[in-house]
């Protein structure tokens, strides 16, 4: 029996964790070591906690940054006969032989996968899997906004990471059997979705996917909602951005597929010429970004350790005995000028 991997690809903010979900209920194993979920994605990301830490010390080995790794806009090389490489992918082939090899259908999301993706097609491959991608696609101008409220990162900055993720290696992903979905579409419409999904990936249908997808693609998971023709109206930001979203779209779409590939393909030969200026700009920004955010973060710190020291001093002065007969010496000096603001309006009524 063939075992069929299931690589879930996409952006940062761009749908990944409820689009692997949603593969859940069509049944497709997504295993049972999963990562906690977080403030910033309270539904859960649904990462496999072993791949995970191999993707985590893959792209430490190569100098990125920690969970900062997908700001880098220039495209991860990895060093196929380095030995620490050569080292995970032999740990990576293992772990895929040992915890999948027996299921038909199963699937893995992390954002490094996108970024690590030649690293990954080769341990499955090796793994003796049937690789399918499946690419959630989200408006850049949705998630641009989403990570400025969550990781204060610039509107022009987060359209870059935006086209340089879905760019950097689509040679590899049109090579292969994949589908792009649409978030917004899948939030709105998630029955069409499903079974466009069942459809494409050969999975027989499951009655009950629509009804668990409704429960858990909650209507705030929509923060923001973006139209096509909003890139149109923006002079600048960059025509590549608003090609490969138009590109993107029609995949997600149906909509002359092969042509939609053919222009993903010519806009990934413009981005691999800007890839040397990306690295100067890697180079010169990510360091004082890295100073920015642990400052920033030393604030945040600051902050709430003088919130619960000004609590616990509200809480201290709230049971001191001496704080309570001052407050009601307080009623009572009311309870006095009130009773003898009426005594002197009687006395001069009576006058009268």
């Amino acid at each position: 029996m063939k075992s069929h991997a299931v690589l879930v690809l996409g952006m940062q903010r761009c749908g990944t964790s409820a689009l692997t979900r949603c593969l859940g209920f069509l049944g497709v194993e997504l295993g049972s070591e999963f990562i906690e979920p977080a403030e910033a994605n309270p539904t859960g990301f649904w990462e496999d906690s072993k791949f995970l830490a191999i993707n985590r010390r893959l792209t430490q080995l190569l100098g990125e940054e920690g969970d900062r790794f997908w700001e880098h806009s220039a495209p991860l090389e990895i060093p196929a006969s380095s030995p620490e490489v050569r080292s995970l992918m032999s740990e990576a082939i293992e772990s895929i032989r040992g915890r999948f090899a027996a299921c038909p259908w199963w699937a893995f999301k992390d954002p490094r996968t996108l970024r690590a993706l030649p690293f990954w097609e080769e341990a499955l491959v090796r793994g003796g899997m049937e690789i399918i991608e499946v690419i959630a696609v989200r408006h850049p101008l949705a998630c641009a906004e989403s990570l400025l409220r969550r990781d204060g990162i610039p509107e022009d900055r987060s359209l870059l990471l935006w086209v340089s993720h879905y760019l950097a290696h689509w040679p590899r992903v049109a090579a292969r059997p994949f589908v792009a979905v649409d978030y917004d579409r899948l939030l709105e419409e998630p029955e069409r979705e499903l079974r466009r999904l069942s459809d494409r990936l050969g999975l027989p249908w499951r009655e009950t996917a629509v009804e668990e997808a409704g429960r858990f693609l909650r209507a705030d998971l929509q923060h923001t909602r973006f139209a096509a023709e909003d890139l149109q109206d923006r002079p600048d930001i960059s025509p590549l951005v608003v090609e490969t979203f138009q590109s993107l779209n029609d995949l997600c779409a149906d909509r002359e597929p092969k042509v939609a590939s053919s222009r993903m393909r010519s806009l990934h030969a413009e981005f691999r010429r800007m890839v040397p200026l990306l690295r100067i700009i890697d180079a010169e920004r990510l360091p004082t970004n890295s100073v920015f955010m642990a400052e920033l973060q030393e604030c945040r710190s600051i902050l709430a350790t003088r919130a619960r020291e000004v609590a616990a001093l509200r809480t201290q002065i709230g049971a001191s005995r001496t704080y309570r007969l001052l407050l009601r010496l307080h009623t009572l000096e009311r309870s006095f000028r009130g009773l003898r603001k009426r005594l002197l309006g009687s006395r001069s009524h009576e006058s009268q």
